[in-house]
């Protein structure tokens, strides 16, 4: 089986010639993506809003991406960020009563500042080898 990034290496035509070291607000640009941004674009341009329309391709995304990573679509939440995302986790965890959280030294970013906005919970940072993480690592924290 071929490796995951490289069935969809040449969707980016920019890696051809570059190399992208970081893939957080702005990452290369997929052409699929790119003719969906000139779709949305012209859309808007010549007929104006069409909510059912978002709505439609919205679910169609969920139920996509549910498939890809086997769960249900009512499973999977559209937030328009990774940080919302974060901000709704940390924000419902303490509900259930968690307060230990465990993220990688290889997530995006913003993860690290919303966990210490937070100071009632006890955080871990599995740390990568080499710019690797294998799953190994993670089994050291499965008891969080």
């Amino acid at each position: 089986m071929e490796h995951l990034p490289q069935q969809y290496r040449h969707l980016f035509p920019i890696l051809q010639t570059h190399t992208m070291l970081a893939s957080c607000s702005q990452s290369a640009l997929a052409e699929p993506v790119s003719r969906a941004i000139q779709d949305y674009h012209d859309s808007l341009l010549y007929k104006g809003t069409n909510w059912k329309e978002a709505i439609e391709k919205t679910e169609f995304a969920r139920n996509e991406f549910a498939k890809l990573i086997g769960a249900e679509p009512d499973e999977v939440a559209i937030v328009p960020s990774v940080s919302d995302a974060l901000v709704s986790v940390a924000s419902s965890l303490t509900a259930f009563g968690k307060k230990h959280v465990v993220y990688t030294d290889m997530d995006f970013p913003a993860v690290p500042h919303v966990w210490q906005a937070h100071s009632d919970y006890t955080v871990s940072v599995i740390p990568s080898i080499d710019g690797v993480l294998p799953l190994e690592q993670y089994e050291t924290y499965k008891q969080y």
